[in-house]
């Protein structure tokens, strides 16, 4: 699905309704803004990403994440035959 959005006057994508839908978006919910190269990709965020900030130390799951960021940055898909 290709959708053509606008940026707002204040530095704001907004995501249409349909869209929103059809990747189950509510109000409030967040995603992930990921540039590669030209292209932005927008993430839902695992709800399990959503419980940062919930615990009084996050220095380890801070640290968790980060390492799979990086696996997954360098992660190539195989190729389809």
């Amino acid at each position: 699905m290709t959708i053509t959005v606008k940026q707002s006057n204040q530095n704001a994508i907004f995501i249409p309704a349909e869209l929103m839908s059809a990747l189950n978006l509510h109000e409030g919910d967040q995603v992930q803004a990921i540039v590669e190269g030209k292209i932005l990709r927008l993430a839902r965020i695992n709800k399990f990403l959503e419980l940062r900030g919930a615990l009084k130390h996050d220095a380890i799951f801070d640290a968790a994440m980060e390492q799979i960021d990086q696996a997954w940055q360098t992660w190539t898909a195989p190729r389809s035959v």
